[in-house]
């Protein structure tokens, strides 16, 4: 399995001004909070505590950006569900992502994380919608394979390929506990880089 241990945060950011100077092809992670993207991230890292995950979900209100290896960038947005709980809410993240998607450069992908256990809701269309809207290659994770059969997992997934619109062949089982599909996310992750360039 590949590993990346260069990893270190270049910024966290609320606004537009505090995003870090570009460069790097950059890709967003986004889920529903309790999804497993803090996890994700760490695992795909070789990290345990690279990208916070708090007791209570959704804590984070802020665009973290991480830079790995000197070769790409990760973007964690906060986790969705706890974050736009609320009309206040909804419109503070929006403020948040929507500059991001619309005005980042670098933007090269989006990784959407699902608990492979969980059926879309309406948080995770309009989530979806934002790397759509922007014409980015979007990649959907679906974690804690480990919970579930094969088949079960298989099964899963094909209802979450249907609710959210997108080709199996854009899904990847994972597991951050088994370290699962963890090397299939890295190969997807560097062609959305490499294509961006």
């Amino acid at each position: 399995m590949s590993t990346y241990h260069e990893a270190k945060l270049l910024a966290t950011a609320s606004n537009q001004s505090e995003w870090p100077s570009g460069g790097l092809p950059e890709i967003i992670f986004v889920g529903r909070s309790n999804a497993g993207k803090s996890s994700l991230i760490n695992t795909l890292c070789g990290r345990k505590n690279l990208a916070y995950s708090g007791k209570t979900p959704g804590k984070t209100r802020l665009l973290n950006f991480f830079e790995i290896d000197g070769k790409i960038v990760f973007t964690d947005a906060p986790g969705y569900g706890y974050a736009t709980s609320d009309e206040k809410s909804a419109i503070r993240f929006d403020r948040l992502i929507s500059p991001y998607f619309r005005n980042r450069k670098e933007l090269a992908g989006m990784v959407m994380i699902m608990d492979i256990r969980r059926v879309p809701n309406d948080d995770d269309l309009t989530m979806i919608d934002y790397g759509r809207a922007n014409h980015i290659p979007i990649l959907v994770v679906c974690t804690k394979a480990d919970k579930l059969s094969r088949g079960r997992g298989i099964d899963s997934m094909r209802k979450i390929a249907s609710v959210l619109r997108v080709p199996m062949q854009n899904m990847i089982a994972a597991s951050s506990l088994k370290k699962q599909g963890i090397d299939e996310i890295w190969k997807a992750l560097d062609e959305m880089a490499v294509k961006h360039a």
